[in-house]
């Protein structure tokens, strides 16, 4: 008998992911929606480490930081999901830029981010990397008509500082410029 160490997937049509939204936010809300969703990614995110690793989580930080952020995006776009590009930002934050992010509805004009789901699976996948809690911010979304979806991560403090600056009005660039 042969077993397979690869972790099994399932490719399903970018609208289903669309519709398990739609069809929680009719049921539970809009915020209790986008916390189920988060979590809901943030358990993926250790079947996606995994691939990732190649079932050897010493081969990750073994790479140089080019070849792991190309690495993550291949993950990525080969599953349809789209293509992520990494820049640091600010000395404690980072962003992973997307034009063409599946999750993201072209034709929804939400009120704020909505790619709950991959904050989920982003903020698991590079805690692991990084064996250490790792927060992420949708800070752009094309749901919400940006030209992008931009995912801000790092240490939880700077993270939720640029939150709250957007919060309070500020745009992206102008929240990461102000952290100091």
């Amino acid at each position: 008998m042969v077993t397979s160490s690869r972790t099994p997937e399932l490719a399903l049509p970018v609208e289903s992911l669309a519709a398990m939204r739609d069809s929680l936010v009719s049921s539970v809300g809009p915020e209790a929606a986008a916390l189920a969703l988060r979590q809901a990614g943030h358990a993926a995110g250790d079947a996606l480490y995994r691939i990732l690793s190649g079932g050897d989580p010493d081969a990750l930080p073994a790479l140089s930081a080019d070849r792991f952020w190309a690495q993550l995006s291949r993950l990525f776009s080969s599953r349809g999901w789209g293509q992520l590009t990494y820049s640091q930002v600010h000395s404690g934050v980072g962003s992973l830029d997307a034009s063409n992010w599946a999750e993201a509805r072209n034709d929804a004009n939400a009120g704020q981010p909505s790619c709950h789901f991959t904050t989920g699976i982003l903020a698991n996948l590079l805690g692991q990397i990084a064996n250490a809690e790792v927060a992420v911010l949708e800070a752009e979304c094309r749901s919400r008509g940006d030209h992008r979806c931009r995912f801000l991560f790092g240490g939880a403090d700077a993270v939720y500082a640029v939150y709250e600056r957007i919060a309070a009005g500020d745009e992206p660039d102008a929240a990461l410029a102000r952290l100091g």
